[in-house]
C-alpha cells in the first residue's frame, strides 16, 4: 500500500455512508495519521469533492455552511473533468485503507489546503462517517 498524504486525492471506488453503498467518488485526504475512533481503526480521514453539473447547483450547494468551494485549478488531477466543484468540509469520512479500493488520483494545492483546513477549523458542527473501518 501506497503512502497517502494530506491533501491527495483519492478516487474511492466502493464505499459506505449510513445505509448506502456508493461508488466511484473523490475524496481529499484531510488527516494521514492513523488512529483509532469508536474502538476502531483507521489510516486516513477525509472529505468529499464534488463537482458542480452547472451554476443553479453550484448556487444551491454552496448555501450549505460546511462546503467549501472549489476552483479546478487548485488542483492537479491528470485527465480530471476540469469541473469546478465543493469539498464537504463539514463531512470527515473516517477510512481503513486496507478495506477499500481506491488510487491516488491527484492533489490538492498547498495553498488552498491550507484555506480548507482553516475552513474545517471554524466549522461549529461536523459530522463523524465511520461506516468504512
Amino acid at each position: 500500500m501506497n503512502k497517502v498524504n494530506v491533501g491527495d486525492i483519492l478516487l474511492i471506488n466502493r464505499y459506505v455512508d449510513g445505509e448506502k453503498a456508493l461508488s466511484r467518488h473523490s475524496f481529499v485526504v484531510i488527516k494521514s495519521e492513523g488512529g483509532e475512533i469508536q474502538g476502531l481503526e483507521y489510516d486516513v480521514v477525509c472529505n468529499a469533492l464534488s463537482s458542480f453539473k452547472d451554476e443553479e447547483q453550484r448556487k444551491r450547494k454552496l448555501k450549505y455552511p460546511g462546503n467549501f468551494e472549489i476552483s479546478h485549478e487548485n488542483s492537479s488531477v491528470p485527465g480530471g473533468n476540469a469541473k469546478d466543484g465543493y469539498i464537504k468540509a463539514e463531512q470527515f469520512y473516517f477510512f481503513n485503507l486496507s478495506k477499500i479500493n481506491y488510487s491516488v488520483i491527484g492533489k490538492l494545492d498547498a495553498d488552498v489546503l491550507k484555506l480548507l483546513l482553516l475552513f474545517i477549523a471554524g466549522l461549529k458542527v461536523v459530522k463523524y462517517i465511520v461506516d468504512n473501518l
